[in-house]
């Protein structure tokens, strides 16, 4: 056994020991402790939102001449017909991860009709409270644009607010963001102003050195 390893295993005996501990060359063993205990050394990621709550999971960015935009993690998307209203929540890699509907029927029982400015309201306040118990409290939506136009979309973006989720999603933090100190950005010549130019360069009155 290494030093290093032995010295680890002493200060661990001096942080956690407790009264069923034993000490033997150094080594603690403990019968309070079970295996649950232990510390696992390689943590594996179960949920796959816990870099997107962070901000550091990657957002894809599109391009600029795109009709619809691709950069997000979670699209609010709302689609109705003649008979029922459909409201969803798109992930950037194209699955559903949270939806409601007039077509199910423990929602369309209660609805005078699956396809009014009420059944709008309840379809986004019952996606709203499915999208808070999923963790998804941001979303991106491109339906306020239609938002004046339609009265079923008004209604269902208002229930959606009204619900907790916010319409907007935070901006990805990228590696230069963490210590803004060390990043630099580069000067152009020809966007430095004359005041700049003369506040950087040294005075005249300073006395030169022979």
């Amino acid at each position: 056994m290494s030093r290093f390893t032995l010295r680890s295993l002493f200060a661990s005996a001096k942080l956690y020991r407790c009264p069923g501990c034993v000490m033997v060359s150094k080594q603690t063993y403990c019968s309070n402790y079970g295996e649950n205990d232990k510390v696992i050394p390689n943590l594996v990621n179960r949920n796959p939102r816990n870099m997107e709550m962070l901000r550091v999971a990657h957002k894809p960015q599109g391009w600029q001449l795109e009709d619809s935009s691709r950069k997000y993690w979670y699209k609010l998307v709302m689609e109705h017909s003649r008979r029922h209203i459909i409201g969803r929540v798109v992930h950037h890699t194209g699955t559903t991860v949270v939806s409601a509907s007039t077509q199910e029927w423990a929602i369309k029982q209660h609805l005078y009709s699956t396809s009014d400015v009420s059944a709008a309201h309840n379809i986004g306040r019952i996606l709203a409270d499915r999208c808070l118990k999923s963790g998804i409290a941001e979303v991106y939506t491109e339906l306020d644009q239609y938002e004046e136009a339609s009265e079923k979309v008004h209604t269902f973006l208002s229930a959606i607010r009204d619900g907790g989720v916010v319409m907007e999603e935070p901006e990805f933090i990228y590696e230069r963001m963490v210590d803004m100190s060390v990043y630099k950005k580069a000067v152009v010549p020809w966007q430095v102003t004359e005041e700049e130019a003369l506040i950087d360069s040294p005075s005249s009155d300073t006395p030169t050195p022979a």
